[in-house]
């Protein structure tokens, strides 16, 4: 068994880390901008035909898809945006996890909406009511249901493909150019008409990945049906899945905010619809994780504690002895895996335990943690402005500043290429001293606000310009970045 870490950023090498300081005005991006036509391009272009010109391709249209956007264009407002998503319906959170309690409160979603001119102007002309009145009837200090924010995504991102060049398909290979020191990206558009697939080909100074995350699987040393965690963290989809006239048992491995949700969603089922529904709950730990905030207001476990609804059915129904009294007893039976300091000892003996007690489940449902999705490929010939990249593959995504090293060894950051959001997390320092990644909408906006500024000066200069009196601290985060504690099964 795998050590089940978080897949959601790179090791950045020890040493120091490119920064920058202001060396040119962001603005300069303006002379690249082309007009073109708001519409979704629909021609059909042979792939090898000569490249469309773009400023910036930002590829995904989620949480940080959409800042991304929004503050590009207060950063350069004339340029030619290219925006490439399968659907521009607010990414995962649209597509998959509407149901969801949210993780964050109700403030922070009215925060990173008002967080951008752009976007004050998108919801002041939005007709009432709209996502962002919904949202201000709500308690601003509590969670809510992520539908509101799913819809808050969908309208800002509604206003803003009025401003740029939206795409509605995939990326499937991006090549960096020696000269003109460019990016050739190839998009292929979702499935129409014909058998043949519709590519084009568009060419640019700068990209972003806003490619977002997917669950986190392991092998099972059983052969168990599964449920996806997305069919499983919403209680519509998963009452389907299973038959309320027949006796089912579902083992559910993890111990983070998504295994709680599909615990709960369990418990549900089985206290009112479904009787002879029984789990089997695996996890490291029986006493959770929470995030608590502290006299001096210090929150700590901030990224990776329990909150929310999910921390409040953990308390009363799940953690500790808690268990052995609530009404939650009656149809889960928790294992907790043995501990061991080595790491292969502990998965020998978490495979061990698995292998006896998923016997007999019907289903299975993994909820430990979550890994970047499906990349574009970066093919050979990507070079940064000093020198080609040897092996494309071997990039290292610096948490620090968004940007991407050419391997572990060379710290000249990648010319014009960036990521950000979920599969590309700032790294932020903990109340414990540990590097951890910042996942939220609001910290996608904080972080992209101080950047995107940054990134447009850093491809226009040609590299991000050493600040030597933030060396020092940057290369002490670095090593803490490597030689840190490892994640566990708590989701981001």
């Amino acid at each position: 068994m795998q050590p089940l870490t978080r897949r959601c950023c790179s090791h950045i090498r020890s040493g120091s880390i490119q920064t920058w300081r202001k060396c040119s005005s962001p603005h300069s991006l303006q002379g690249l901008r082309i007009p073109y036509s708001l519409r979704f391009t629909r021609r059909n272009h042979n792939a090898t035909s000569q490249p469309q010109r773009a400023s910036v391709i930002v590829i995904g249209a989620g949480p940080a898809g959409i800042a991304v956007v929004g503050n590009l264009l207060e950063t350069v407002p004339h340029a030619k945006i290219l925006w490439v998503d399968r659907s521009f319906d607010g990414g995962s959170i649209g597509q998959l996890y509407r149901e969801l309690p949210s993780y964050s409160p109700a403030s922070d979603y009215l925060q990173y909406a008002s967080a951008l001119a752009t976007f004050r102007n998108i919801c002041d002309a939005s007709p009432e009511p709209n996502a962002i009145t919904a949202l201000k009837e709500l308690d601003p200090e509590m969670t809510c249901s992520l539908n509101h924010a799913a819809d808050m995504l969908k309208l800002l991102t509604n206003g803003l493909i009025k401003r740029v060049q939206p795409i509605v398909g995939n990326v499937t290979h991006v090549v960096r150019d020696t000269w003109p020191r460019k990016w050739t990206v190839t998009l292929e558009l979702n499935p129409q008409s014909g058998p043949e697939p519709v590519l084009l080909k568009f060419q640019a100074p700068m990209v972003v990945y806003c490619t977002g995350s997917r669950p986190q699987t392991m092998e099972l040393p059983v052969n168990v049906s599964r449920l996806t965690l997305p069919t499983a963290l919403a209680p519509s989809r998963l009452a389907k899945v299973i038959s309320p006239d027949t006796p089912r048992t579902v083992a559910v491995i993890g111990d983070g905010h998504s295994a709680v949700l599909v615990l709960r969603n369990l418990f549900r089922m089985a206290a009112v619809s479904h009787p002879g529904l029984r789990i089997r709950w695996f996890t490291r730990t029986a006493n959770l994780r929470y995030a608590e905030e502290t006299a001096d207001g210090v929150i700590i476990n901030e990224n990776t504690g329990l909150t929310g609804e999910a921390a409040r059915f953990a308390r009363t129904m799940l953690e500790g002895d808690a268990l052995d009294t609530s009404d939650a007893r009656h149809y889960v039976t928790r294992f907790v895996f043995p501990s061991s300091r080595d790491e292969a000892e502990r998965d020998q003996l978490e495979m061990e335990m698995l292998r006896e007690h998923l016997e007999g489940c019907d289903y299975v449902i993994q909820a430990i943690g979550f890994t970047r999705s499906r990349l574009p490929e970066v093919r050979a010939g990507l070079a940064p402005f000093r020198g080609p990249v040897g092996k494309p593959k071997r990039l290292v995504f610096n948490g620090l500043t968004g940007s991407f090293f050419p391997n572990m060894w060379d710290r000249n950051a990648v010319v014009g290429l960036f990521g950000a959001g979920s599969a590309f997390p700032e790294l932020e320092f903990t109340t414990e001293g540990w590097r951890q990644p910042a996942v939220s909408m609001w910290k996608f906006m904080n972080f992209l606000k101080r950047m995107v500024p940054q990134w447009v000066v850093a491809t226009t200069k040609g590299e991000f310009v050493k600040d030597e009196r933030r060396v020092a601290w940057e290369a002490k985060g670095t090593r803490e970045i490597i030689h840190g504690r490892k994640g566990s099964w708590s989701d981001m």
